[in-house]
């Protein structure tokens, strides 16, 4: 018997059909009662066939009884402007949304786990996003059902309107230097982390990276956030390749499956970071070796210096 989702799906697509097929599949066992299709403008002539055939596809395969909301561009607005126009414009009408694009699969039970925990910290100011993302495999504690986390996934997410109303897109609060002292400390004097994110959160800034989630990563830390994650993975990002906006390479998470948690959850007694888990993800995700990243940074600020 497959779980029914009572809390809004944003779904977010874009040109590719063939990890639409099989993230939809998923979507449509669960049968939301109120559906967002999100749909980014094409970029070309190939591009517009493309997202044409898709609207249809989605359309047509909605033969459940649901709300359906349209969010469709007619320009190419890329991951950055699309993402965040169509979650804020979702958000105008809902206090809790759960978020999914195109290339994210997720398992049945990742939506009961959704609207579980949507639920139960709603009030919970300090907890920012709920994510269906787990990497460390056994090597931490599976006591309970979730863990909390500094270290953000969003391949299959959900958050509250609380949340999105301190996400800063641009970057105001950004300032040079002050806010690497800022991840200094935030980091413990950790400088090989200070130095990643800072400079990841400056090209962001300056818009030569096109995405929307460093800045979320920057909102949820600005704001003494914390994310929770299950301990078991629930969704999972499969557009790696050629064809892909981003990560062009080959799946560096491919040993990670998608599983099915049990219910009823094990909740955690206390909220207190899991800070093994955190370390696991920051050298599996991020590759943050200290001695190794530490070298790698020197070098290319001499490089950069004396070009």
């Amino acid at each position: 018997m497959n779980y029914k989702c009572k809390t809004p799906v944003l779904f977010h697509v874009w040109n590719r059909i063939d990890v639409v097929k099989k993230t939809f599949n998923q979507i449509k066992k669960t049968k939301p009662q109120k559906i967002y299709i999100s749909s980014d403008g094409p970029r070309n002539s190939g591009d517009k066939e493309k997202i044409k055939l898709i609207r249809k596809y989605i359309e047509k395969n909605i033969k459940w009884k649901c709300e359906i909301k349209k969010i469709y561009y007619n320009k190419n607005l890329g991951p950055k402007f699309a993402v965040f126009k169509s979650i804020n414009k979702a958000f105008k009408k809902e206090k809790k949304l759960i978020i999914i694009e195109h290339d994210c699969l997720c398992d049945n039970s990742f939506f009961r786990f959704m609207d579980e925990l949507l639920d139960l910290y709603e009030f919970e100011e300090k907890i920012k996003i709920i994510s269906g993302n787990y990497i460390c495999k056994n090597m931490i504690s599976k006591k309970f059902s979730y863990y909390f986390s500094l270290h953000p996934l969003s391949h299959g997410w959900a958050t509250w309107r609380r949340t999105f109303l301190e996400y800063d897109l641009q970057m105001i609060k950004f300032k040079n230097y002050i806010s690497f002292i800022w991840l200094l400390l935030f980091f413990k004097f950790n400088i090989v982390k200070a130095i990643y994110f800072y400079n990841k959160f400056k090209l962001t800034k300056l818009n030569q990276i096109n995405t929307w989630d460093y800045q979320l990563i920057f909102s949820i830390w600005r704001n003494n956030g914390l994310i929770i994650k299950p301990t078991l993975n629930l969704s999972k990002h499969i557009g790696w390749g050629p064809q892909a906006y981003h990560g062009k390479h080959e799946d560096d998470l491919a040993d990670i499956k998608i599983g099915k948690i049990k219910f009823p959850l094990k909740h955690p007694k206390k909220i207190i970071i899991n800070n093994k888990a955190d370390k696991i993800e920051f050298l599996r995700v991020r590759k943050l070796y200290f001695w190794k990243s530490l070298k790698f940074f020197v070098l290319k600020f001499f490089f950069n210096f004396f070009k």
